[in-house]
């Protein structure tokens, strides 16, 4: 595993991320969830990417209890911005009926997940941070969190800019080591060009597919000593499988497109597979500190690292 400094923090972090959206949810069990930590662990990754949304606590839950006694060997990113309703939570108590359901019940994964999408809101009030780094401290079984990103925040709210002075505040009080934001584009820009904001990093989505922010963000973000996590490095799967893929972050199946087909020669002197050639092009990419890429089975952490061991892609493949 290759490890590189996280932007002008203090952080010494693996190349390749865990993202958590899918760990211990209602698609992935807790035993399978247990498992693909603890390889993703013995392989090297140390940054591991969750939120309070991502199972509705259980990730975070599971992320705590098997990093708990090698805390200071991990670094952690959580979130704050999606609120569940008190009904969401509820329905939570039930994730083990609705995981055998999904595989069992046609349409059951649709109506699952419609009622989870409008179960969730945003909140950025400044209040209700405090409240939810507390309980992801719990989960967490941790007394810090290394990274707390803001999760995909409106433009009003960066602009507004009240929720970066509670975010000192809990800095100040060590409750969080560094801060950053979960973003698009547009909006990584306009937090770019605020010199008084003090954050230590954006996530960002960069793959093959979509390559906005190398002309202008990565490059700003370089200068300023942000460092950068990029997310979806397969597309939503688009770039990796030809048949029905799960989306990590709408977490739904939905039908691929055949934009895959035009990275095939990547593949073909069978030197990379496409997640190898996907996860290399990021990789390669100057400026960036992490790829986050899902995980939620042990062979999905083995086959990511092992692009660790392909060789670089040249110049024209690029």
């Amino acid at each position: 595993m290759k490890y590189q400094q996280f932007g002008n923090t203090e952080l010494k972090v693996s190349a390749l991320g865990l993202g958590a959206a899918l760990i211990n949810s209602r698609y992935t069990g807790p035993e399978e969830s247990k498992l693909t930590l603890n390889k993703a662990f013995e392989l090297g990754i140390n940054f591991y990417d969750t939120a309070p949304s991502y199972g509705q606590g259980s990730s975070e839950e599971i992320i705590g209890k098997i990093f708990q006694k090698k805390r200071e060997q991990v670094i952690i990113t959580t979130k704050f911005g999606d609120s569940p309703t008190a009904a969401l939570k509820a329905a939570s108590k039930f994730k083990p009926l609705f995981r055998k359901l999904m595989w069992q019940v046609p349409g059951i994964k649709s109506r699952v997940r419609e009622f989870v999408n409008s179960q969730t809101k945003k909140d950025f009030e400044p209040s209700s941070m405090i409240k939810s780094v507390e309980d992801s401290l719990r989960r967490l079984r941790s007394n810090y969190i290394d990274l707390l990103l803001l999760h995909s925040p409106s433009r009003e709210i960066i602009v507004r800019g009240d929720v970066f002075e509670q975010l000192q505040c809990l800095q100040q009080q060590g409750k969080i080591r560094y801060y950053g934001v979960s973003t698009d584009v547009d909006n990584a820009l306009l937090l770019l060009k605020n010199p008084d904001l003090q954050i230590s990093a954006l996530q960002i989505t960069l793959n093959l597919l979509e390559q906005e922010a190398i002309d202008e963000v990565i490059p700003l973000a370089k200068k300023r000593g942000i460092a950068i996590v990029a997310r979806e490095p397969f597309a939503h799967g688009k770039l990796i499988s030809k048949n029905s893929y799960l989306d990590t972050e709408g977490l739904r199946y939905v039908t691929p497109c055949k934009a895959d087909e035009r990275f095939d020669f990547l593949t073909q002197d069978g030197a990379h597979t496409i997640t190898q050639a996907a996860l290399q092009f990021v990789l390669q990419t100057e400026g960036v500190s992490v790829v986050l890429a899902g995980m939620s089975k042990v062979k999905h952490v083995q086959e990511n690292v092992e692009a660790f061991t392909a060789s670089a892609l040249t110049v024209p493949e690029i």
